[in-house]
C-alpha cells in the first residue's frame, strides 16, 4: 500500500475509534469492552516493539503490566491521587521495574531471554500474592475511581470519558510507537533482529539499544496497566502472571507482529472474542485457541502483516508489467541519428 492509502486507512481507523462511544450499542457491545480493547492494545505494543521489531521473546511484559496497575491502585486508594497522577504514578513504577530488570536480562538471548523475564515477572506475582495485608492477595484490593484531576474543576471519569482518556492514551503511543520504529534507532533494532553480530561489527553497542528498547516497552506496559487498573476499579496478582504475557504475545501475533496497526486489531479480535464468548461457554479458551490456530494457519504473518506483504507483491507485479510494457523488444531500433 502506498503512504498516501496508508495515510487514508489510518485516517478512517482513527475516525471509527472517534465514534466507537456512540456506534458499540449498535453492535451491543458496551463502551467499557471497547476502552479495553484500547488498553490491551497499548500492553500488545510494548510486546511487539521487543518481539516483533527486535527479535527478543518479550514472555515476562505482564511484570510491568502489572506494575503499572498497582502502582496506579496502590496510589488512589491510600493517597487519593488523581485519576491523571495515578497513570503517571503507574507508568514512573513500571519504568522502575524495566530500570531494575534490564541489566539482568540484557546479556541473555533467544528462550534464556524469554524464561528469565518470565521468572523475574513471577517474583512481582508472588509479592503481590503474599502481601495481602497491601495488596489484598489473591482477592485483590477495590477502589474508587479517582476525580480526573483538572486543576479548577472536580470532573469524575465515567465510561465514556474514560473512553476517550484512553484514545488520547492509545494514539499517544501509536504515534510514539511510529516515529520509534521508523527512526535510525527503530531500524538498528531490526537490524539486530536480522543479524546482531553484523551490528556490533560496525560498532554499535547492541546492549545499549536493547535497554533503551526494554525501558520503552515497559513505559507503555506501564500504561496500558495503570488504565486496566483504573477502568475496572480494581488490581489482582494476575495481572503479573505469565499467562497474561501469553495474552499479549497472542494478540501481537494474531494482528501481526512488526506492524503499527496489528496490535490494535489483535487486541481487539482477543478482548472481543472473549467477551462474546464467554456468555456462551465458560470454555471460551479453547474457542478463542482454536481461532488462534486458524488465524496462524490461514495468516501466518499475522492478518495485518499478511494482507501488507499481498499488497506489496501486488504493487511489485504492476511495476514489473508497467516496465516490461515500457520496453518492447520488438520495436523497430533506430540507429545513426547520435552525434
Amino acid at each position: 500500500m502506498s503512504a498516501r492509502g496508508t495515510t487514508i486507512a489510518s485516517m478512517v481507523v482513527l475516525v471509527v475509534l472517534a465514534a466507537a462511544p456512540f456506534l458499540s450499542p449498535l453492535v451491543h457491545l458496551d463502551v467499557s469492552i471497547v476502552s479495553e480493547v484500547l488498553v490491551t492494545a497499548i500492553a500488545a505494543m510494548s510486546v511487539n516493539l521487543l518481539l516483533g521489531y527486535t527479535g527478543l521473546p518479550a514472555f515476562g511484559n505482564a511484570a510491568y503490566f502489572g506494575l503499572g496497575a498497582y502502582g496506579a491502585a496502590l496510589s488512589a486508594k491510600y493517597f487519593h491521587v488523581s485519576f491523571l497522577l495515578a497513570i503517571l504514578i503507574g507508568t514512573a513504577a513500571a519504568l522502575l521495574g524495566g530500570l531494575l530488570l534490564g541489566p539482568f536480562l540484557l546479556r541473555r538471548r533467544g528462550i534464556y531471554f524469554g524464561l528469565l523475564s518470565i521468572a523475574f515477572g513471577q517474583v512481582f506475582y508472588f509479592i503481590a500474592y503474599r502481601y495481602t495485608d497491601v495488596t489484598g492477595g489473591e482477592d485483590g484490593m477495590n477502589f474508587p475511581r479517582p476525580p480526573l484531576g483538572l486543576p479548577f474543576a472536580n470532573v469524575t471519569v465515567n465510561e465514556t470519558a474514560f473512553y476517550y482518556v484512553a484514545l488520547a492514551a492509545f494514539v499517544l503511543a501509536l504515534l510514539a510507537f511510529r516515529a520509534i520504529v521508523a527512526s535510525p534507532f527503530g531500524r538498528t533494532l531490526v537490524a539486530i533482529r536480522q543479524n546482531e553480530v553484523r551490528v556490533r561489527y560496525l560498532g554499535l553497542n547492541s546492549d545499549r539499544f536493547i535497554f533503551v528498547a526494554l525501558l520503552i516497552s515497559a513505559t507503555m506496559a506501564g500504561v496500558g496497566g495503570a488504565l486496566f487498573a483504573l477502568l475496572i476499579n480494581f488490581a489482582y496478582p494476575l495481572e503479573l502472571d505469565w499467562h497474561q504475557s501469553g495474552y499479549f504475545v497472542l494478540m501481537m501475533i494474531l494482528g501481526g507482529a512488526g506492524t503499527v496497526w496489528g496490535p490494535l486489531l489483535g487486541s481487539a479480535i482477543f478482548v472481543i472474542g472473549k467477551d462474546i464468548i464467554s456468555t456462551i461457554t465458560p470454555l471460551w479458551q479453547i474457542f478463542l485457541g482454536a481461532l488462534f490456530v486458524a488465524c496462524v494457519l490461514g495468516f501466518p504473518r499475522g492478518i495485518v502483516g499478511t494482507f501488507s506483504a499481498v499488497l506489496r507483491r501486488r504493487a511489485h507485479v504492476a511495476d514489473v508489467d508497467d516496465a516490461n510494457a515500457a520496453f518492447d523488444p520488438h520495436a523497430p531500433v533506430e540507429v545513426g541519428r547520435g552525434v
